[in-house]
């Protein structure tokens, strides 16, 4: 978990260095475009069909269970699977381009820029959905080391190589460019990493077989839809925002949720890592420890992200405003309250939930929920994004995201684990809730009198001070007796432990 936070504080730093000058360099109608390219491509995801969450979930189980056979039909069959669907995708795309671009408000300066974006971003998904399927297996076997050793790699050379074509003044076309080699990049390490963890894998169409592919989509078909429903929960919105508004809407609808999304990553790594600790719990047919999985792995997100979620409430505004420039941060920075709301109580405290379902496999009605949620939002969208725009887009999915994740799959756990709903949710919200009350009232003081946010220096101030304060508390209040002592053991162990000659 170490090395997958390593990795999101990779993707943090260079995503809050980077949005505001790709924002700038580009200006509102090109950050626009570069945003709907992305949120357009999320859409393809679909013809996955669950079968990368299918290959993480197998693989975990036959490598837990020493079945390398059987390791190695999977990986074949996913493989096969993947390169067909890249191929056929690669040519609709080829036909559909034009279609898809009149579907957009984009001006006339922008649309072979547009065109040539959507192409290079679709190759750059082909490939992605073969060559993601080896890092799904590096996950599978707890390889998160090797997996964010090479997501560090790729991020800093893919900021490193945009913050040089933004400076000489190329526009988003060349970004797609270098993005795409970055993307291979990381996907021949991916291979790579692949053949050095798991050697006697053999990957080979002799091995591909259509029952193993049905026993995937069996598993993959409840992801699936879960897939379908996050496009629509996280692609949707941009997409009816580009629709329905000017294109650069979609950039101010962008930054906050990116932004949230990048700090909520860290959260989602703890749910990689719960999803496959409990498929190998299941494997081993050790029910007793996860009831406790489920309640520690979601209050300790929770306090993990508590005193992040207090700065971004209280100076959200002044955030933006230094981030992006005034102009840009009166139209982003009111969503940033409102999507708070939901990230928090539906994402954070509730991610490792959900990946618990998908590790067992009982995302079912999970999975419907999802649909449900992402049908609504679809159709309430349509209606509210012309007349509220984006503040009535955002409360649209908040709302929604809370009465879906932060509710419905909750008591899914309580219920598949058997035990109590109330007691549950008490578990998870209570105590990091009750450590917050102290450390929301001292920052609401603190922007009042001594850091009212007008520099850097004042809101990472008044960030660092939160976060002393609440997890001074939160160490007393959230944490176990016993965890506060293996913390204790652990801090000593390793500071007795001698250092190795030449380590760092």
């Amino acid at each position: 978990m170490v090395w997958n936070w390593a990795g999101v504080s990779i993707s943090l730093i260079t995503g809050f260095l980077l949005s505001p000058y790709l924002f700038r360099k580009l200006g509102p109608e090109g950050y626009g475009i570069w945003a709907l390219s992305f949120s357009l491509i999320e859409y393809y995801w679909l013809l996955d069909l669950g079968v990368r969450s299918a290959t993480a979930k197998f693989v975990a189980h036959h490598w837990t269970t020493g079945e390398s056979t059987q390791v190695s039909e999977i990986m074949s069959t996913a493989v096969s699977y993947s390169c067909l669907i890249a191929v056929f995708m690669l040519g609709i795309v080829r036909l559909a381009a034009p279609r898809i671009e009149g579907f957009f408000h984009i001006s006339d300066s922008y649309h072979e820029s547009f065109r040539a974006l959507l192409m290079l971003m679709t190759v750059n998904w082909c490939l992605g959905l073969i060559f993601n399927l080896f890092s799904a297996a590096l996950e599978a076997v707890q390889r998160f080391d090797v997996t964010n050793r090479i997501a560090i790699i790729t991020t800093g050379t893919r900021a490193a190589v945009w913050t040089t074509i933004l400076y000489l003044g190329y526009g988003i076309v060349a970004l797609g460019i270098a993005t795409l080699a970055n993307q291979c990049l990381m996907y021949a390490l991916n291979y790579y990493y692949f053949r050095k963890v798991l050697p006697d894998c053999r990957v080979s169409l002799r091995h591909a077989g259509f029952e193993t592919l049905k026993k995937m989509w069996n598993y993959g078909i409840h992801t699936f839809l879960q897939t379908v429903s996050m496009m629509g929960l996280n692609q949707g919105p941009p997409i009816l925002i580009g629709h329905f508004l000017p294109t650069e809407f979609v950039g101010f609808y962008n930054l906050p949720v990116r932004l949230l999304q990048y700090t909520v990553e860290f959260i989602g790594r703890i749910g990689v890592v719960t999803n496959v600790n409990a498929a190998a719990l299941a494997a081993r047919e050790e029910s007793q420890p996860l009831a406790k999985l489920a309640e520690y792995a979601n209050r300790y997100c929770l306090a993990i992200f508590m005193p992040l979620a207090i700065l971004l409430w209280i100076y959200g505004d002044q955030f933006f405003r230094l981030w992006i420039g005034p102009a840009g941060a009166a139209k982003a920075a009111p969503l940033l309250p409102i999507l708070l709301i939901g990230y928090l109580f539906a994402v954070v405290a509730q991610f490792s939930s959900s990946m618990l379902l998908l590790g067992l496999g009982k995302h079912q009605r999970y999975a419907k929920g999802l649909f449900a949620e992402a049908v609504i939002a679809v159709a309430a969208l349509w209606l509210v994004i012309p007349r509220w725009g984006i503040i009535g887009a955002v409360w649209v999915c908040s709302i929604l995201m809370v009465l879906n994740r932060g509710l419905f799959a909750p008591w899914l756990v309580s219920k598949t684990l058997s035990f109590g709903f109330g007691h549950y949710m008490g578990s998870i919200y209570i105590r990091p809730l009750a450590a917050a009350v102290p450390v929301i009232a001292i920052a609401y003081l603190a922007r009042a009198t001594v850091l009212p946010g007008g520099n850097w220096l004042q809101i990472f101030t008044a960030g660092a001070l939160s976060g002393v304060l609440y997890y001074a508390l939160a160490y007393l209040i959230c944490l176990d007796r016993e965890h506060r002592s293996l913390l204790r053991s652990w801090l000593r162990q390793r500071k007795s432990e001698p250092r190795q000659e030449g380590s760092v």
